[in-house]
C-alpha cells in the first residue's frame, strides 16, 4: 500500500527532504495534530475492491505506514498507550480523512480484510488496530533519507487543479508506487495552499523507479506529456539555479555599493611656527600665495602652532615646498611657517581620518535628501493645515 502526501515545497535551495504541511497545524509544523495530516495514502493494489474499500485501506494504510509515523506524533502516543501497539478505532474514527469515507467499524474491518499488505493487523474483538509487529518502522536517519532519494522521480506537468485520487488512479498501472507528494506552495493574495503541477514519486525500489524514468513511450496525463528525471537531479539543478541567483543579487548589490574613496597621496603639507592666535582662514591665505595649487583641506585649529594641508593632485607635497625658499613659507612680515612633506604615518592617519568624515557627511547627505523627498511629496497638506488652523 502506497503512502501519499499532499505537501507544501518552498523553492528548494538544498537537497533536503521535503517537509509535510499538517492539516490543522501551521505550515511550517513538521508533525500531523490528531493523526489527521494534509495527506492522502496512496491506492491500494489492483483487486476485487469497491472505490469505498480502496479509499479506506489507503487512508488507514497511510496513518500506518512510514512516511506518516515518522512525523505523526499524536498517532505515536496513541500507539504508546498499549503495551503491544494496539490503537482503538474509535481513536482513528476521529481523524478527518477517515470520518469523512467511514466511521462504520464494521465497514472498515471489512475493507482491512481485503488488503494483503499486511501491513495492518485487526485485533480479535475488531476494536483495534495496530501496525504488525514484523513491519517496524525504519530509523529516520541520514542514510535513510539518501535511500528513499536514491528510489524518487521527479515529475511536472499536471494541471493545477489535478486531485490526489486522480493521482492515485494514473499511477496505480505502475509498479509500485509508495509515495506520491504533491508540491505546493503558498499564495498570497489568496492565503492559501496551491498545487505547483508537479510531484514527487518514491517507488518501493529502484529498479521500479528506473522503469518509469527510462519509459521509452511518452508518460502522457490528461493530454500532457510530463517531464520526468530524478529527483536528486531535480534538487541539484534547483539548488545551482538558487545558487546562480545568489550570485547575481550579489553582484547586483555590490554594483550599487557606493564607490570607494580615493584620495591623492603625498599631497600633505605639515606646517610649524603657526601663531597660536591665527585662523585657519589666514592660514589658507597664506598658502594661496604660492600659485598654480588648490587646496583640498585644512587640519587645523586655532590656537595650535602645527597643522596640515591636503592638497588636490598626488605627490604635490613636495612639488609645493620646492616654491618656497627653504622650505620656509612667508606668514607675516614676523612670522614664517616651517614645512614638510608627511611621513607615512602621518599621511595615513590623516587620509583615513578625512575619509571616514567625507562617509559621514555623505550618508548624511544621502538620509537628508531622503527626509526631504517625503516632506516635498507629503508635507504639503500638512502646511495647508497649519496655513488654515493659523488664519
Amino acid at each position: 500500500m502506497a503512502d501519499v502526501a499532499e505537501t507544501t515545497v518552498p523553492e528548494v535551495k538544498e537537497p533536503v527532504e521535503e517537509v509535510t504541511k499538517a492539516e490543522e497545524v501551521a505550515a511550517e509544523e513538521p508533525e500531523a495534530k490528531n493523526g489527521d495530516s494534509k495527506e492522502e495514502p496512496a491506492s491500494a493494489a489492483d483487486g476485487d475492491f469497491s472505490k469505498q474499500e480502496r479509499a479506506i485501506i489507503r487512508q488507514v494504510e497511510y496513518y500506518f505506514g512510514d512516511a506518516n509515523l515518522n512525523r505523526d506524533k499524536f498517532l505515536r502516543e496513541q500507539i504508546a498507550k498499549n503495551e503491544d501497539g494496539w490503537v482503538p478505532l474509535s481513536v482513528l474514527i476521529t481523524f478527518k480523512r477517515l470520518a469523512t469515507l467511514s466511521t462504520d467499524f464494521d465497514e472498515i474491518i471489512a475493507a482491512l480484510n481485503k488488503s494483503d499488505e499486511g501491513l495492518v493487523q485487526i485485533s480479535e474483538d475488531k476494536q483495534s488496530l495496530r501496525r504488525h509487529p514484523e513491519r517496524p518502522i525504519p530509523e529516520h536517519n541520514e542514510e535513510r533519507r539518501k535511500e528513499i532519494q536514491e528510489r524518487t522521480a521527479y515529475a511536472k506537468g499536471f494541471p493545477l487543479d489535478s486531485l490526489m485520487s486522480e493521482l492515485l488512479d494514473f499511477f496505480s498501472s505502475y509498479e509500485k508506487v509508495v509515495n506520491i507528494t504533491m508540491r505546493k506552495h503558498y499564495d498570497k493574495p489568496t492565503k492559501s495552499y496551491k498545487f505547483k503541477g508537479s510531484i514527487f514519486l518514491t517507488f518501493e525500489t529502484k529498479d521500479q523507479a528506473t522503469a518509469f524514468l527510462e519509459k521509452d513511450n511518452k508518460v502522457v496525463y490528461k493530454e500532457r506529456e510530463l517531464l520526468r528525471k530524478w529527483q536528486i537531479d531535480y534538487l541539484k539543478e534547483k539548488q545551482e539555479e538558487y545558487q546562480l541567483k545568489s550570485e547575481k543579487k550579489q553582484k547586483k548589490k555590490e554594483a550599487k555599493a557606493e564607490p570607494a574613496i580615493e584620495l591623492p597621496k603625498n599631497a600633505i603639507v605639515v606646517f610649524e611656527g603657526a601663531p597660536e592666535t591665527v585662523s585657519r582662514e589666514e592660514i589658507r591665505e597664506a598658502f594661496e600665495k604660492v600659485k598654480d595649487f588648490d587646496i583640498a583641506y585644512i587640519e587645523f585649529n586655532k590656537g595650535d602652532t602645527k597643522g596640515s594641508v591636503r592638497l588636490t593632485e598626488a605627490d604635490a607635497a613636495e612639488k609645493y615646498i620646492s616654491k618656497v625658499e627653504e622650505g620656509k613659507l612667508k606668514f607675516n612680515e614676523e612670522v614664517t611657517l616651517t614645512l614638510r612633506k608627511a611621513t607615512e604615518d602621518e599621511e595615513k592617519t590623516f587620509l583615513d581620518k578625512a575619509v571616514e568624515f567625507m562617509k559621514k557627511r555623505r550618508d548624511f547627505s544621502r538620509n537628508k535628501n531622503k527626509r526631504f523627498g517625503r516632506k516635498r511629496h507629503g508635507g504639503n497638506d500638512n502646511r495647508q493645515g497649519k496655513k488654515s488652523r493659523a488664519e
